[in-house]
């Protein structure tokens, strides 16, 4: 056989096998489909046009694996160029897999924040998964995997039984969907119309055409007046902006600020958090309260700055510090954070914090709970030092445990039947939340053994008279309390999302629940 005769033998199987792995990304595309809320929206215009999106947005990933294995088999003919298409097609397929996970979690693609947060600075430390999670998704993968060595088996199986490649049927299906994929999505945004709007944010990267313009030509017109906003400015910082007016305090107060990394108000109770519950009967305690955002750097980012995230480059860029921050480093305050999960990732450690000399951006320890056992031991040991130093002092403490859903299981008794660890996979709107709350409640309960620890410190020693304590969340936890298949965070903007606790003890001042914002 000739190398020439070689080549288009090998590129005709090359596309057999493309044909076969663009057909098994469309089948995972309409499963994510089928698993996902959006069916409630669906109806024939919908469907028709997410099927049609789901082959062209599968041939055009899996294009690249084609192009590889092409330009291998230009520089030197072997079936060796094949495998490398089946191990690229796998793992296209395994990639696209877990960002529907990431999807269905978080209602976001996999991206650079998600990336930073898994190979960033303390990325042990922002999530934690056990180990029969990880064997699980294994199995998953590896069953992806076998998918691939499977189509590569048929289309060869195919190529040998035919010998023919099917370019004039495969091309003419891939470029027919495209083009009616894009003609659909320019008519569906137009007239914002849901199932078509919707359901192509399922697919990751997918960048439908749209033309208003042209539709406006065409003598269309859409059913709402759309505008585009745009925003506006120079780009400059300007906070604050008017200069803060200040005063010379008689007496500087301590403060404390404790968060909670994802507290559900809902476990607030005298059962779950009874230390918490008890100091929120004697501070004022804002049932109403909402977070920032949905996510730990919108929230955070909120309650320090009270602005959205929105500003979070331009002020990192800029070097702009929180208002309190700068007026306590005025004002001479000993200043100390005691993170939990690193403040380097996201930044807190420069946006928020920049000014405070010797900043310890993380706490020793393998898991959340040692982390936050020993951020409190550290609170507690070197307080009085601190205030036999006779300066104001200004603690930041940010625990951790409700986050990571991470607990040994003798410490995960009191509330069962309980979760081992959070099973985000097994997840469904339909699903019993009970088990996932009840882990959930545990470590709640773990960390106000803590807190309490700390109140009653407080206390005995007196320096609650003269301390400030805020105690809330940076985000809240959804446990599917909408029915609509939502868990965790960073989903939407439903209160078990955003809302809080938010409890305030003022020296002198009376306590007592406000139902106010």
């Amino acid at each position: 056989m000739s190398p020439k005769t070689q080549r288009r033998g090998l590129l005709q199987q090359g596309f057999l096998l493309y044909l076969g792995g663009t057909l098994l990304l469309s089948l995972q595309f309409l499963l994510q489909l089928l698993g996902s809320t959006t069916t409630e929206l669906m109806d024939a215009l919908g469907y028709t046009f997410y099927l049609a999106s789901c082959l062209s947005h599968a041939a055009c990933l899996m294009l690249s694996t084609y192009l590889i294995a092409s330009l291998l088999i230009a520089l030197r003919p072997g079936r060796y160029a094949l495998w490398i298409q089946t191990l690229l097609t796998g793992l296209m397929s395994i990639l696209c897999q877990l960002d529907a996970q990431v999807y269905a979690i978080y209602r976001f693609h996999i991206n650079g924040f998600i990336l930073n947060m898994v190979f960033g600075p303390g990325a042990g430390e922002v999530f934690n998964f056990d180990t029969a999670l990880y064997l699980r998704e294994g199995m998953l993968l590896l069953a992806i995997g076998l998918l691939s060595l499977g189509i590569y088996l048929l289309t060869s199986w195919l190529w040998r039984r035919h010998g023919r490649a099917y370019w004039g049927w495969g091309l003419g299906l891939i470029l027919g969907a495209t083009l009616l994929a894009h003609l659909m999505h320019i008519y569906g945004a137009f007239v914002s119309r849901p199932s078509i709007v919707r359901s192509a944010k399922l697919l990751p990267y997918y960048f439908p055409t749209t033309s208003y313009s042209l539709m406006l030509r065409l003598g269309f017109h859409s059913p709402s007046d759309l505008e585009a906003l745009q925003r506006g400015g120079s780009g400059l910082v300007n906070y604050p902006r008017r200069p803060l007016v200040k005063e010379q305090p008689k007496q500087l107060p301590n403060i404390l600020i404790i968060l909670l990394d994802s507290w559900n108000k809902r476990a607030l109770t005298p059962e779950t958090m009874p230390a918490t519950y008890a100091f929120a009967q004697r501070s004022q305690w804002y049932t109403d309260h909402k977070s920032a955002s949905n996510g730990t750097r919108s929230g955070v980012y909120g309650l320090f700055f009270g602005l959205s995230c929105y500003y979070w480059e331009e002020f990192e860029a800029s070097h702009v510090q929180p208002l309190l921050i700068s007026r306590l480093s005025e004002l001479g305050y000993d200043m100390r954070a005691y993170p939990s999960a690193t403040l380097e990732n996201p930044n807190f450690a420069s946006v928020l914090f920049k000014q405070i000399p010797g900043l310890r951006t993380s706490t020793p320890g393998a898991s959340s709970l040692e982390r936050d056992r020993r951020l409190t031991e550290d609170y507690l040991s070197e307080l009085p030092q601190r205030q036999a130093s006779g300066r104001p002092l200004f603690s930041f403490l940010f625990f951790d445990l409700p986050h990571s859903f991470e607990l040994p299981k003798e410490l995960n008794q009191r509330f069962s039947p309980a979760w081992d660890f959070a099973d985000y996979t097994r997840l469904s709107k339909d699903s019993d939340p009970t088990p996932m709350w009840n882990l959930y409640r545990n470590t709640c309960y773990q960390d106000d053994l803590l807190l309490g620890r700390i109140f009653a410190s407080l206390q005995s020693s007196g320096a609650l008279e003269n301390t400030i304590v805020i105690l809330t969340g940076d985000h809240g936890q959804e446990f599917n309390e909408s029915g609509c298949n939502y868990w965790g965070h960073n989903s939407n903007f439903a209160d078990p999302q955003l809302g809080v606790p938010f409890i305030c003890h003022f020296p002198g001042q009376a306590s007592g629940r406000i139902a106010y914002r």
